[in-house]
């Protein structure tokens, strides 16, 4: 059986270290450069369009830096292996945290960059059997209640009752009707994860449940969800349009 080729991105400021670190790139097997940059403020872009496994980022560059790069790539929800790469070793604690797989000291070592690459492939491995677990799980949770914390405690509220959900700074409101709801003590991005498939995030501050989904318009940029005779009309900015489109691709506009 074939190891599955991997693709990388390479952000430096120096065309030499992109040169450099390509090199030794070369010569792992299985793995491919799909893109480079040295100009920082492409990183992100670039590695929206081209999605691939492994971004490897210098920290200090200028207007923005590494870690900077890794949050606005979670922030529109790519999570790439990141590789973090510099001269200084006084970063590795915040780049642990912000999410790095890994933390390579220039001039890199060769057998250094082959096991942080296999930590890529090892953690790959291991996301292919939690993927499958993961959707035994979400088969399981769309049949019972979900279960949301409250400033008193806790409520049990089955998915297809949710309307949609609100942010409210730190709380979240979730609305059962457009006269009923309740106040839960999770943002968004905590309450984000318990929430089964036929929820979306469409912005920043809504989260619709697309059972209720009535019509979509990209022209308008705009959705419609429709619950027991309520109507509630929502935007939708145009980065998130293509995937609710994607998501939902059986809906009539």
């Amino acid at each position: 059986m074939n190891t599955p080729i991997l693709t990388a991105v390479i952000v430096d400021d120096e065309p030499e270290a992109i040169n450099m670190l390509s090199a030794l790139i070369d010569r792992i097997d299985d793995l491919e450069i799909t893109g480079t940059t040295s100009r920082p403020e492409q990183s992100l872009s670039l590695c929206l369009k081209l999605r691939p496994d492994i971004v490897f980022l210098d920290i200090q560059m200028p207007e923005t830096d590494g870690l900077q790069v890794l949050m606005s790539l979670h922030e529109h929800q790519f999570f790439p292996a990141a590789i973090f790469t510099t001269a200084w070793d006084q970063y590795s604690l915040k780049a642990i945290k912000a999410g790095a797989l890994d933390y390579l000291l220039k001039p890199i070592d060769r057998t250094e960059l082959a096991t942080a690459i296999q930590k890529v492939r090892d953690q790959k491995t291991a996301h292919s059997i939690e993927d499958r677990i993961e959707s035994l799980e979400r088969a399981v949770k769309n049949h019972r209640k979900l279960k949301f914390n409250t400033r008193s405690g806790f409520i049990l509220i089955h998915p297809d009752e949710i309307f949609y959900i609100q942010a409210d700074a730190n709380y979240s409101e979730i609305f059962l009707s457009e006269v009923q709801r309740e106040v839960v003590s999770m943002n968004l991005g905590a309450l984000e994860p318990l929430l089964p498939e036929q929820f979306i995030r469409i912005s920043r501050s809504i989260i619709i449940n697309s059972t209720w989904l009535t019509k979509l318009s990209g022209v308008q940029k705009k959705c419609w969800l429709k619950k027991d005779n309520e109507e509630k009309e929502f935007c939708v900015p145009e980065k998130q349009m293509g995937e609710l489109k994607r998501k939902v691709g059986g809906v009539r506009r």
